[in-house]
């Protein structure tokens, strides 16, 4: 008898992960990715509401939570003027449709921890001007 109700426990907390794990959250990660074009010029810091991220060119990887709706993120290089991007994050329209078909909760779950937003733009081409 024990060990039915100890299988029957375990069955519980396996789909239970499963309710509270959703597309959103299992299918994106926990991660956004920015992309700087590798032919943009001079490679640059990027920053994000001041705060350094990283460099570009390349993928720079960060918590979903860093970039907010109207972040501003910055390109700077040494003698070259700044380049400002605002950007925004914004449903993602799979993630939703999914999460309507599976009953609902899933996507009050995917809203409250902020996995069903994408940031816009994600992928940047740049060139940045000469100081005078």
């Amino acid at each position: 008898m024990k060990k039915f109700l100890r299988i029957r426990f375990l069955l519980i907390l396996f789909l239970s992960g499963f309710l509270f794990q959703n597309c959103a959250t299992i299918l994106g990660g926990k991660k956004n990715t920015l992309v700087f074009s590798e032919e943009s010029l001079p490679a640059a810091q990027v920053y994000i509401d001041g705060e350094l991220i990283g460099d570009a060119p390349g993928k720079i990887k960060l918590p979903k939570g860093k970039i907010q709706h109207g972040s501003i993120l910055e390109l700077k290089a040494d003698g070259y003027e700044d380049k400002e991007y605002l950007i925004f994050r914004t449903q993602n329209a799979t993630y939703t449709v999914v999460d309507l078909l599976l009953g609902g909760i899933p996507l009050l779950v995917d809203y409250s921890t902020g996995n069903v937003y994408r940031p816009s733009p994600r992928k940047f081409e740049y060139k940045l001007e000469k100081q005078n």
